[in-house]
């Protein structure tokens, strides 16, 4: 990547590279004091090189903003697992991201976000996190002689704190909403802590892009959907990136069909989606309490991002029950949240071809398992 800038999509101001987030606002789309995802990056391709190394093999650090003393743990390079899904037509493959270093997807922007903070000479950074986040946050930085803060909702599981709580400042509130408002009050009034608030940041962002590098490379083309679990939904804006980039240096002619899964009565994006609400970033009353607490929402901070992907992939947003996740046989080495993609099949198979390619993204390991 070469010539990186940012833009703003509101006022069109541009910015060089990094950027950190505490400087550029619009009031008038925040929530509650928090930004939505209003930076777009820019970048060049064009002089990137060779990067296939034989058949499909993607060289892709290339293709990632930092590709210099990584802060790594050896992340990314998940299976792609063929599976079987009953009364559903269809190839249908799993790439398993609970096999990352900490258990989940989130290790591949937490590499890249790190690597920057390093690289800045910051000696602290915080983010905001339900727990995959946060545990991910504070092993990388550990390695990289950062100290991390955590902020954190009440409801946080015991098994996700329990891995970051010898080695973070953590700092609770009463739910998720709250914890990103303090959070963001915090990093404001502490410029020289790094704010690494992952649902924006496109460093982290552009880290997530990866999964789709290795789906290429693995499949050896791009598949015809792609099913992602949607919380804040930086996979979704990450992973379509990747197939972007994809598209823009010729490794393909098409992008698939995205399909962002959300827990039912807590899913902003499918009720936007399904309303055509363009105009603003819709926030639920009363969201549903899930189990599923890293897909259900009462709203979503790349909203706007993801309701573009969906209309420029003709995809589609469809939402999951509790109850449809507990009737899924097998797939229990993912976390309740991922598990959801499972159910989410049923929802729209009949748009689905018999020779269609799809792909299904299980982001994070269950932690229930190691107890």
């Amino acid at each position: 990547m070469e010539n990186i800038s940012l833009k703003c999509d509101f006022c069109q101001q541009q910015f060089g590279y990094p950027y950190t987030q505490n400087e550029h606002r619009h009031p008038e789309y925040e929530i509650g004091g928090v930004p939505i995802n209003l930076l777009t990056m820019r970048y060049d391709l064009t002089d990137i090189g060779p990067i296939v190394q034989g058949n499909y093999d993607i060289e892709y650090r290339k293709m990632l903003p930092y590709r210099d003393k990584i802060i790594s743990q050896n992340e990314g390079h998940t299976p792609l697992l063929k599976i079987n899904l009953p009364d559903s037509t269809g190839n249908f493959f799993i790439k398993d991201e609970s096999t990352n270093p900490t258990g989940s997807f989130k290790d591949r922007g937490i590499s890249q976000l790190v690597t920057e903070i390093k690289s800045l000479g910051k000696k602290k950074g915080a983010i905001p996190s339900t727990g995959n986040a946060g545990i991910s946050f504070v092993s990388y930085s550990n390695i990289a002689d950062i100290e991390p803060i955590v902020f954190l909702p009440e409801t946080t599981s015991s098994e996700k704190l329990k891995l970051v709580k010898d080695n973070a400042t953590l700092v609770f509130d009463k739910d998720l909403i709250k914890s990103f408002e303090h959070f963001f009050e915090f990093c404001r009034e502490n410029p020289d802590i790094y704010n690494g608030f992952p649902s924006t940041n496109n460093t982290y962002l552009q880290g997530l892009k990866t999964t789709a590098y290795e789906i290429y490379s693995q499949l050896g083309q791009v598949p015809d959907w792609v099913f992602l679990p949607c919380g804040s939904g930086g996979n979704i804006v990450g992973c379509y990136q990747g197939f972007l980039d994809l598209l823009k240096i010729g490794l393909t002619d098409h992008l698939p069909r995205f399909v962002s899964v959300q827990c039912e009565g807590a899913d902003p994006i499918t009720y936007g989606h399904k309303n055509k609400i363009l105009n603003h970033v819709p926030i639920l009353e009363n969201p549903t309490q899930s189990k599923a607490e890293a897909i259900a929402s009462d709203t979503c901070f790349n909203y706007f991002r993801i309701q573009n992907i969906l209309q420029l992939t003709h995809g589609t947003a469809v939402s999951v029950s509790d109850k449809e996740i507990e009737n899924i046989q097998g797939f229990d080495n993912f976390e309740f949240s991922s598990r959801s993609v499972i159910p989410a099949v049923t929802k729209i198979n009949h748009l689905i071809k018999s020779d269609d390619i799809v792909t299904l993204i299980g982001t994070a390991k269950n932690r229930e398992l190691n107890l």
